[in-house]
């Protein structure tokens, strides 16, 4: 057997390492838990019931994923029965623009805030006017998101209290539940007079849906198919003169029914992926080894040659392999010389001793003019296949 091709045969190989297949599978584990990490985090999502605040002429949508999403259920927590109203479509229904308005007259305590929830799509845009009783007397108008807190009557800035009368103009960028809160900061009861322009953006639902609700037993559900669109618009009445504004609110709760089939399809098709991967993966590797291996070989044959060539330019190749074999035998033929012998001569041309090392490996196993021609031709080690930054000379005295 050529000593090339055992010197070669005997390196170990990465991709048959205990590390290299340990590193593959926690790469596989780290893909297939944190696709366990998102599923949760999205069931969390839906699996949490949303509270939404309505006021009056609200024009909500809700898209569902129909493929991950089984039902959604809205429930009327809080506000009369009449004029909550759901819509079920296949497509998302097309937008129209709505103006309203509505006039309030809001008596605020000393040290104490009132409000109200508008629902508003985006695009949509507040003109408020007011006038404060008595004179003299301010307040502070603001709009957020979300409900009244405590910090409305938190010492305001000079700028931030309206005192006599002003207009203010709110723009919606998000469609969200927005409060009209009116605080009084001062150690005096006031009487408000607001005046209040809505430019709403609504969902038009003239065409026939395929679902309608109107919470007469105070919650509606709806069905989604598989891979067919659903869009849910929910309205509510508009304001109605002489009615108390506390009756023009609705406090809904909006929850879903997960569809665990299709998390289970899903979560198959990542496994199946992953091994898909993996074995993709172990036949490229397979490939460049055997690449490798053949230019590792062609870097020794050409070796071999410069040897030859620098030895005696009266030897040809075949002369010198018949030496190398005959040296084979000699080897053969005392167990305990060619023992010595293989520790001690060059694994390249086997005729020189080893008096050189690769560094950064350390390894030994060529004598210096072969170690030098590796680094040049190759440039890796033969042995473990770190690049080799300089060849070190051993000098025997």
């Amino acid at each position: 057997m050529d000593f090339r091709l055992q010197l070669l045969g005997d390196r170990p190989r990465w991709g048959s390492s205990t590390s290299d297949v340990e590193l593959k599978f926690s790469y596989v584990a780290m893909v297939f838990f944190g696709w366990i990490i998102v599923a949760t985090f999205i069931l969390m999502r839906v699996s949490h019931p949303t509270n939404v605040w309505l006021g009056p002429n609200a024009s909500m949508l809700v898209q569902p994923n129909s493929i991950f999403i089984k039902s959604v259920k809205v429930e009327n927590v809080y506000g009369s029965e009449p004029g909550l109203q759901l819509f079920g479509f296949y497509a998302s229904p097309p937008v129209a623009i709505m103006n309203w308005s509505e006039s309030r007259l809001v008596s605020v305590s000393h040290r104490s805030y009132g409000g109200w929830p508008y629902y508003l799509n985006k695009g949509a845009s507040l003109n408020i006017s007011l006038n404060v009783k008595p004179e003299g007397s301010s307040v502070r108008l603001v709009v957020n998101k979300g409900t009244a807190t405590r910090w409305l009557l938190e010492e305001p800035p000079f700028g931030d209290l309206i005192q006599g009368s002003g207009v203010i103009q709110v723009n919606v960028s998000e469609s969200e539940t927005y409060y009209l809160n009116v605080a009084n900061p001062n150690l005096k009861d006031v009487e408000v007079e607001l005046d209040i322009d809505v430019r709403a953006v609504v969902y038009d639902t003239k065409e026939p849906p395929f679902y309608e609700c109107n919470f007469s037993n105070g919650e509606c559900t709806i069905n989604t198919m598989p891979f067919v669109g659903t869009s849910i618009v929910l309205t509510s009445a508009a304001p109605r003169p002489g009615v108390l504004a506390e009756e023009q609110e609705w406090f809904i709760r909006i929850s879903h029914q997960v569809r665990w089939t299709s998390y289970a399809i899903v979560t198959g098709l990542v496994i199946c992926f992953l091994l898909v991967a993996l074995e993709l993966y172990k036949r490229f590797e397979r490939a460049g080894e055997d690449r490798h291996v053949m230019d590792d070989d062609s870097s020794i044959t050409s070796i071999l040659v410069h040897k030859d060539d620098d030895v005696s330019s009266m030897c040809s190749w075949s002369e010198s392999f018949a030496a190398y074999d005959a040296d084979r035998e000699d080897f053969s033929g005392n167990e305990g010389e060619a023992s010595y012998g293989t520790k001690t001569r060059c694994a390249i041309c086997f005729d020189a001793k080893r008096d050189c090392f690769f560094l950064p490996c350390g390894h030994c196993v060529a004598c210096y003019q072969c170690g030098t021609k590796i680094t040049e031709a190759a440039g890796s080690c033969p042995i473990c296949r770190k690049k080799i930054k300089k060849v070190k000379q051993i000098y025997t005295v």
